[in-house]
């Protein structure tokens, strides 16, 4: 009979373990944030489309403005000074608007759904 940790790494070797990289974004200099904005969209579109954006977006609240708590990018990267490299050309980043703390994160489990409808060629996240 198996362990109770004979299963457990059972259970996590069944699991994906892709190995991504998790920034956490803190505020710095927000005054730029406003002039710097459309830069850093059209930055954060073009790293989704490269594959180096898993995924990003700001922590937010119902008193504060987004952005103004930082936020959180995951990213695809060989190693994390790699994910420093990329996260380095976000004009927020370069410009200060924000600094980055980069960790290792293995994603283990989760799951999302996706709606395609044939009738009107649309697709969507449930």
């Amino acid at each position: 009979m198996a362990t109770q940790d004979q299963r457990a790494h059972e259970l996590l070797r069944a699991m994906l373990n892709k190995p991504l990289y998790a920034a956490l974004r803190k505020p710095g200099d927000l005054g730029r944030m406003p002039q710097l904005l459309e830069a850093h969209l059209h930055w954060m579109i073009a790293a989704e489309r490269r594959g180096e954006l898993f995924a990003s977006g700001p922590f937010t609240d119902d008193t504060s403005a987004p952005g103004s708590l930082g936020g959180l990018s995951i990213v695809r990267a060989a190693s994390a000074s790699h994910a420093k490299d990329i996260l380095s050309c976000d004009p927020f980043v370069k410009e200060g608007v924000m600094t980055i703390d980069v960790k290792k994160w293995l994603l283990m489990e989760g799951g999302f759904s996706v709606a395609v409808r044939l009738s009107d060629q649309s697709a969507r996240l449930l």
